[in-house]
Parts: C-alpha cells; structure tokens; sequence
C-alpha cells in the first residue's frame, strides 16, 4: 500500500487498513501479514497503531542487502 505524498496526514492510510482488515475478516483470514521497507518509520508506526507486530527483518532480501521488516496482527480472537 502506498499513500501519495498530497493525501499523506488525512487519515488515508488508516481508512485503508481499517478497510483491508475488516474485507480479511469477512473472508475469513486469521491473520494479516504485510512487510515494510527499513526505514520507513511512519509506514511502521501506521501498523502499530493498529496492531501489528513487527517480527524483525524477515521479509525478502534487498538489493542493499537488508530485509524487509515483517508485521503480523492476528485477526481471530481467543
């Protein structure tokens, strides 16, 4: 998910994760899994305050060599 510039600080990207989280429900997912690229720290933050967890740099591999940060927000409730 990206959120140009312009649209940035309106509350865009929180209405996408709200919308994405609650179409996973509906379809049944148990969790929603994503990965950020390092460095982007108000990608991060967006996610985290929505409850993801940043389960360190997993994600793939980078031309520079580093990894994409995975987060992960289970969806089922126990």
């Amino acid at each position: 998910m990206w959120v140009g510039p312009g649209a940035r600080g309106r509350g865009v990207g929180d209405a996408l994760v709200r919308a994405v989280e609650e179409w996973a429900r509906k379809a049944g997912a148990g969790e929603l899994r994503l990965s950020v690229m390092p460095g982007n720290a108000h990608a991060a933050a967006l996610y985290r305050r929505h409850g993801f967890e940043d389960m360190g740099p997993v994600g793939d591999e980078l031309p520079d060599g580093g990894r994409e940060h995975v987060m992960v927000k289970p969806l089922i409730r126990g």
